[in-house]
């Protein structure tokens, strides 16, 4: 076997692999087309079909390229003097990443390119397209610029990401993550556990028919682990979708002790609750060690007793609280849980007027629908608007309520993985790249989250205001780029993070030559909460002049003109609430209760 050469007009040099046979007096050759050379001496070529990848003539064997590799990139044969890309989304979220230590973190998993591994946590946090498209999305953005030795085309993605899918690398990023999160925001441990379906119809282990909440469909369900405090993830884990949550929340306990979280307490659905559950959370001696809030579902014989005792009594006036502008009627009763029922625990049964209000609506109409006696509608009725929540520690019927809701920032890291990145719809073929996909998705997960934190600092929405900046643009030359004015809302977002948008910058080996920000230290309060600088609080840089308070009348009746005069500003931040903001959305969800 040999290698055979040609040469292209443009210089492209391109090779195939030639065997010889011998069939008595005839000679025949056979060709294996190979494709473009991008290293003679090393054997690396590069088609379609494979991507990039060595051949080595002698064993007649195909392998991978180290991931470190970066293929030399074609001449550029545009005649056009400059182009415009996309500037102002990239350049905020990598300057952002930059400047809060954030980027130090991805790059613990080690993989062997880091141009291809920001380039790609860049694109899942800013483009809808598929992977396949990515290349596009790099060439159209000032990305190619930041990292220019990026791998972008979809047969080096499918090797990223089957690279950075490992246990091994996932393990290294949580670890470094949860080090991070308790370094930089938090050393609460405190945690909320929820699992989220993610619907495909990919044949691999992972995808498996699932019936969640009545709801049948193929699915892999995601767990997530979530720092109550912050809302900041912690942990996550896939398991097939044919695994019920109830039977995963041991392993999920064991794995966040492994990585160093001893949890001080635990907030879960009904999903997870269970007599063997509920055990977890208590020692030999049945003391609460973590104390745990779960809710009841409707079936719970548990449930059921509470009512047919307490329903007679429970419109009392003592039993009458507030909560979030919300009115509702709330008793407890001390009980004992557990699988041997031995552990004591506290039983809340709850009645929302607002819900009951609904329920009824509804079951009225259903009534006249489906031609229901007043018997059966009598029945149904009895639980209209209740729900149960069981504690290991005694709450009172104040307090209940704002504990157990904190599973909100459960429900918006979903919201934000789904929404934000790439999670969804699920474009991978097999179980090692879907792992990638699923880490890349979560790394970005976290950063959204972060980011979402601090420009709501400015009551700022993360999705409205990326779209925003998309819109800033800027000119690539052959030394340098200019990028456009931006607009007042791309300034107010820039400010509010504190990061300048340059009006110019310098190409050096085309790369960008720019200053890495400093990171940005973190202050926290004895309570162990983050507490940000008076720069963040004000959400903008700290500015020269008089302090806040101490104009006089006339630079104060010139500021109100000058605001009055910016109908646009006003108008877009009607927009902004307009459009809203997904964890908004997620309130409005779990400001009822559903079975």
């Amino acid at each position: 076997m040999y290698i055979m050469y040609r040469t292209t007009d443009d210089g492209s040099k391109y090779a195939s692999a030639a065997v010889s046979h011998r069939d008595g007096a005839k000679t025949s050759i056979t060709y294996t087309y190979l494709g473009r050379v991008l290293d003679e001496k090393a054997g690396i070529y590069q088609n379609a079909k494979r991507g990039v990848f060595k051949f080595d003539p002698k064993t007649n064997t195909f392998s991978d390229t180290d991931a470190s590799y970066v293929p030399p990139k074609r001449p550029d044969r545009r005649k056009t003097e400059h182009v415009s890309v996309d500037f102002g989304d990239a350049w905020f979220l990598n300057q952002f990443l930059l400047k809060s230590g954030f980027m130090k973190v991805v790059d613990s998993i080690g993989y062997g390119n880091p141009d291809t591994l920001h380039s790609m946590l860049l694109f899942y946090m800013l483009s809808n397209l598929s992977n396949c498209d990515a290349i596009h999305w790099y060439e159209g953005n000032i990305t190619r610029l930041l990292y220019p030795n990026a791998n972008m085309t979809s047969q080096r993605i499918s090797d990223f990401l089957k690279a950075i899918g490992t246990d091994e690398k996932r393990f290294m990023f949580q670890k470094a993550w949860i080090s991070y999160v308790f370094g930089n925001y938090s050393k609460d441990q405190n945690i909320l556990v929820d699992s989220s379906g993610l619907p495909n119809g990919i044949h691999m282990p992972y995808t498996q028919w699932s019936n969640h909440g009545g709801k049948v469909e193929q699915e892999v369900r995601l767990i997530f682990v979530v720092q109550r405090s912050t809302g900041l993830p912690l942990f996550f884990k896939a398991v097939p979708g044919n695994i019920v949550d109830i039977s995963t929340l041991e392993r999920v306990l064991l794995y966040v002790k492994a990585l160093g979280i001893d949890v001080e307490s635990c907030i879960i659905d009904a999903g997870y609750n269970s007599g063997d559950n509920l055990d977890l959370f208590y020692d030999e001696n049945h003391q609460c060690k973590i104390n745990f809030i779960t809710r009841l579902k409707s079936n719970d014989k548990r449930l059921t007793d509470m009512i047919d005792e307490e329903l007679s009594t429970l419109h009392e006036k003592d039993n009458f609280v507030e909560y979030d502008d919300r009115y509702l009627f709330i008793k407890k009763k001390q009980i004992n849980a557990g699988s041997k029922e031995n552990n004591p625990a506290w039983m809340y049964l709850g009645l929302d007027c607002a819900r009951l209000s609904d329920e009824q609506n509804k079951l009225m109409k259903r009534a006249v629908k489906d031609k229901l006696d007043k018997f059966q509608v009598f029945e149904a009725m009895k639980t209209d608007g209740l729900f149960g929540l069981i504690s290991g520690r005694e709450y009172s019927c104040e307090e209940i309520l704002p504990a157990y809701y904190q599973r909100q920032a459960a429900e918006q890291i979903f919201d934000f993985a789904k929404n934000y990145t790439k999670l969804l719809p699920l474009r991978t073929n097999t179980p090692e790249t879907f792992r990638g996909h699923l880490l890349l998705a979560y790394i970005a997960a976290c950063a959204v989250k972060m980011l979402q934190m601090r420009l709501k600092t400015a009551d700022l929405y993360f999705g409205s205001r990326m779209e925003i900046l998309r819109n800033l643009k800027c000119e690539v030359f052959s030394s340098c780029i200019l990028t456009d004015t931006p607009q007042a809302l791309v300034r107010e977002t820039y400010e509010a993070v504190g990061i300048e948008c340059p009006p110019s910058l310098d190409i050096e080996n085309g790369r960008l030559k720019y200053k890495v920000p400093s990171e940005e230290t973190q202050k926290k309060t004895p309570s162990g909460e983050t507490e940000t600088s008076s720069e963040q609080k004000a959400g903008t840089p700290k500015k020269r002049g008089r302090p806040k308070g101490s104009k006089n009348k006339k630079t104060l009746e010139n500021k109100a003109m000058d605001r009055s005069s910016q109908p646009q500003i006003q108008a877009s931040n009607t927009t902004d609430q307009a459009r809203g903001s997904k964890s908004v959305e997620i309130q409005d969800r779990e400001s009822k209760f559903y079975w």
